[in-house]
């Protein structure tokens, strides 16, 4: 975010006086470019703060629901949140890096469960390590510790090629 930005969000276009204008359309520019500012500084914060919240709210995931691995291991410092793009309201999501090129991503939603009218927060885990053919990503959905360990194991048991070749994988579905 640049000074001039942040400058120029310091106003408000509703007591720039009509004086410093040489027209109706050139303070009416000016008013727009004072609520433009006021709307990308707000919304550099709130993905700032969203983002935040996305790795707090998966690391007390990863504590929570996978105490013997990943929530032993990874603490706030270790993810790194994302604001949702969809501007829905969501969490947004977080992805911590687990070496060698080799991650985990958690996403969270309000959506309502079966026979509850109230929204609960829900959760994805998914690996995602690179392809042994080395042009992608793959990607394991997780659901328990166990499930977690048999992906890594899966995830980092083929030994990467230096050479591309026809890979059996669907590894293009990730970049």
């Amino acid at each position: 975010m640049d000074d001039t930005l942040l400058e120029l969000a310091t106003h408000h276009y509703d007591t720039l006086p009509v004086g410093d204008s040489t027209s109706p359309l050139d303070h009416l520019r000016k008013q727009a470019a004072i609520r433009q500012a006021h709307t990308a500084v707000t919304r550099h914060y709130l993905d700032l703060e969203t983002a935040e919240e996305a790795a707090y709210i998966a690391t007390d995931y990863a504590i929570h629901e996978y105490p013997a691995t990943i929530g032993a291991l990874l603490s706030d410092e270790n993810w790194q949140g994302y604001p949702d793009p969809s501007f829905a309201g969501a969490p947004g999501s977080a992805v911590a890096h687990l070496g060698e090129g080799v991650f985990v991503h958690h996403t969270s939603i309000f959506a309502a469960e079966d026979g509850n009218p109230n929204l609960v927060l829900q959760h994805t885990l998914t690996l995602i390590a690179p392809c042994s053919c080395g042009t992608g990503y793959r990607t394991w959905p997780v659901t328990s510790e166990d499930n977690l360990l048999e992906a890594i194991a899966e995830a980092t048991a083929e030994h990467r090629s230096l050479h591309k070749h026809a890979c059996p994988h669907p590894c293009g579905t990730v970049r």
